[in-house]
Order: structure tokens, then sequence, then C-alpha cells
């Protein structure tokens, strides 16, 4: 699996990306305009915008992470199992393997 969540971030990922945002609630309380907050934090202005028209609206409260993103999982814990013991081994791409080496039909 790619993410180890299911999609998205990572939680410590999310975690990060939410003290930033509380890091730019602070900026925005002390009167530092969105344009000046994305050039200290290096975030892009579309970014930093949309979190001071929702530090606005809501406070910082409105910049916590919502967790996740997208649906959970309907794959129950034994296809997962079962289909990583299937997978065991199986190496992704076009060619099959032999000795990691791939052979393009030779």
């Amino acid at each position: 699996m790619r993410y180890t969540d299911g999609g998205g971030l990572t939680a410590k990922q999310r975690a990060r990306r939410e003290q930033v945002r509380f890091e730019v609630a602070e900026l925005f309380t002390q009167g530092v305009s969105p344009p000046q907050v994305a050039r200290r934090l290096r975030v892009s202005r579309k970014s930093a915008y949309a979190w001071h028209a929702r530090w606005r609206d809501g406070g910082t409260e409105a910049l916590r992470s919502k967790g996740p993103s997208g649906l959970l999982s309907r794959m129950k814990p034994e296809w997962r199992a079962w289909l990583a013991a299937e997978l065991e081994g199986v190496h992704a791409g076009p060619f099959p393997y032999v000795d990691g080496i791939a052979n393009a039909g030779r």
C-alpha cells in the first residue's frame, strides 16, 4: 500500500501541517498579511489566503486538521491478509522478473 492510512498524508505529516496552520494563526493575530505569511513560511499565497479566510471566520479552531481524507476501506481484514499473502514476492511492472532483472522478451 502506498500510504500507511489508506491515502493522503500520514498522521505525522497531518500533525506537522496542522502545526504550520497554528503558526499561521499566530501571525494573523499579530496582523501579518497573507502574502507576508506565505513568504515567511514558504507556502503558497493561495493557501495563506484560504487559511486567513478560515481563521477570520472561525479562529484557530477552524485551522485544526479534520483527520484523514477519503472513505474508509471496505476491505475486510481477512481479505487484506489474504491479498498481502498472495502478493508476497510479486514485483510490480509489465515484465516477468527473474533474479530481480526484468526479461523483456529475451
